[in-house]
């Protein structure tokens, strides 16, 4: 019995070496991974309905940039006839990953970036975001084509044998598609154009399944870390309290075309994950903070440039945050600053930074009301004419 036992030790601890991970063959495998290219139709409407589902929980409703053109009705769709920008953030409403149902986890993540099994934990470590370097690259909501062309850039293991972590950073980048362009030809065009494009690295952290014990253990270290509540080091120049609800995640899990389960069943949270309660999006606090710091800045001249995060602790439904941001350095160009997300026991939970630039004159015009824009034009156009008779009169032409 004993000798059987040891042959089966000796024959599990080898298959679990044949198992172990060669990091330098999962980086090729993965990198090399081609990914397919995601297209959209840019319409209002999902950047619309993540509007009104955050106009109840954002300070001061919805910026006035948000708005576009809808005659300052947060509730009414806005035309494409004079289309405004995606704003900051928006972007992850649109180009909804083209999978199957039977190209899900059982967890409800898709394949795409996984590196296989037993990994089939997910979790959104961070991410940086570039936005264009002028208007003439920013996306419009105007109903015309475009696209995210994705590839994993790197792959990273951490953590000792049996509890690795396998960070996983993509590079999607989103920019206008012609009809009519190839797969080849938009690859190439994206992957040199990258000042007039989108570009948004994401990190995200597989792991592997629990069990029911270890579920257990999971939860207690959780709740271990929660009551190590670490502090900002400043306080904000500016601040907002929101609750987020069950209706909140499951609206912008349908938005996002995310069926992670981690965020819309409780008890999968709860038994699988060791959470006590849902789990609030990596993203939907990207988008939290961006609309935050948008507004404000809206209100000085000032755009976001380039945007960094880390999601450092786990946030939960029906508890409430608070979505902070300090201004660290100003110059005549721009300005940094320091944003991030308290749990409901004033820990950090997000931590990001914020470069910023000054708004050109089509940014700020776009930004104004319709009727603002529409007598700027009429405006215009006086004058034009004006300008034109008094040539004629002078040359007599």
């Amino acid at each position: 019995m004993l000798a059987s036992r040891r042959r089966l030790s000796k024959s599990a601890l080898l298959i679990f070496k044949r198992a172990l991970i060669n990091q330098s063959s999962l980086q090729n495998e993965l990198t090399t991974r081609l990914l397919p290219l995601t297209y959209d139709y840019l319409t209002p409407q999902p950047s619309h309905l993540l509007n009104l589902s955050l106009l109840d929980v954002l300070p001061s409703g919805i910026p006035s940039e948000l708005l576009h053109n809808n005659g300052g009705d947060q509730r009414i769709l806005p035309s494409i006839r004079q289309p405004g920008y995606l704003p900051p953030g928006h972007h992850l409403v649109y180009f909804p990953p083209q999978v199957t149902l039977s190209e899900l986890l059982p967890d409800g993540t898709d394949i795409l970036h996984t590196p296989g099994q037993p990994f089939n934990r997910r979790l959104w470590a961070g991410g940086r975001i570039s936005f264009p370097q002028s208007s003439g690259g920013c996306l419009l909501l105007d109903g015309q084509r475009a696209v995210c062309v994705e590839r994993i850039e790197n792959v990273d293991i951490k953590g000792p044998e049996g509890d690795e972590k396998i960070l996983v950073t993509i590079d999607r980048r989103f920019a206008s598609a012609d009809e009519d362009e190839d797969e080849l030809h938009t690859r190439m065009r994206i992957a040199n154009d990258s000042t007039e494009v989108l570009v948004e690295k994401r990190t995200l952290v597989f792991m592997r399944d629990y069990k029911v014990k270890e579920a257990t253990g999971a939860q207690q270290a959780i709740q271990v870390n929660r009551n190590r509540i670490v502090k900002s080091p400043t306080d904000p120049d500016i601040d907002h309290k929101m609750t987020p609800t069950k209706a909140l995640l499951f609206r912008f899990s349908a938005l996002t075309f995310n069926a992670h389960s981690i965020h819309l069943d409780p008890l999968y949270a709860q038994k699988s994950e060791g959470h006590h309660d849902l789990l609030i999006h990596g993203p939907l606090t990207l988008v939290l903070m961006l609309s935050v710091l948008s507004k404000h800045l809206s209100e000085v001249g000032l755009r976001i440039k380039e945007f960094e995060y880390r999601n450092l602790a786990p946030l939960h439904v029906d508890e409430e945050l608070r979505i902070c941001a300090k201004e660290k350095q100003n110059t005549a160009k721009g300005s940094r600053w320091e944003v991030w997300i308290e749990g409901p026991r004033g820990g950090l939970a997000v931590r990001g930074t914020a470069w910023t630039a000054r708004s050109d004159k089509m940014d700020v015009f776009w930004a104004a009301p319709p009727i603002s824009r529409y007598f700027k034009n009429l405006l215009l156009l006086v004058c034009s004419v004006y300008a034109d008779l008094t040539i004629s009169r002078e040359t007599g032409l």
